[in-house]
């Protein structure tokens, strides 16, 4: 019975560690994607997305799938544009379980005056 149990909340952890975090903004397409800081810009924060495949022998997901999903976690927090993207390919166990996955980083930052 405890096996049992253990089993099925694994496999809710799972399941919900696989939904989106934010709904999709309608605006994220507007995000401006800079290879540095604007002048006179405003950083807010650091986002970051994780896309993980949808099984094991599934591709890694594209870097445009990536980008914009950071796009709309920007948007999200009212950002102007991201600057300092990178990708990198996830590890075993992390959030997406035995599945290969990609993550995305970039710092967020508002428009200057």
């Amino acid at each position: 019975m405890r096996i049992a149990f253990a089993l099925a909340s694994i496999a809710l952890a799972l399941a919900g560690c696989a939904s989106p975090r934010h709904a999709m903004v309608a605006n994220s397409a507007s995000i401006t994607v800079a290879p540095d800081l604007p002048v006179r810009a405003t950083v807010m924060q650091r986002v970051s997305t994780m896309i993980c495949a949808g099984n094991i022998i599934a591709p890694l997901p594209s870097g445009a799938d990536l980008l914009s999903a950071l796009q709309n976690e920007a948007a999200a927090i009212g950002a102007a544009g991201i600057y300092k993207v990178k990708y990198a390919q996830t590890g075993l166990l992390d959030r997406c379980g035995i599945l290969p996955g990609m993550e995305a980083t970039a710092i967020a930052y508002r428009a200057g005056e």
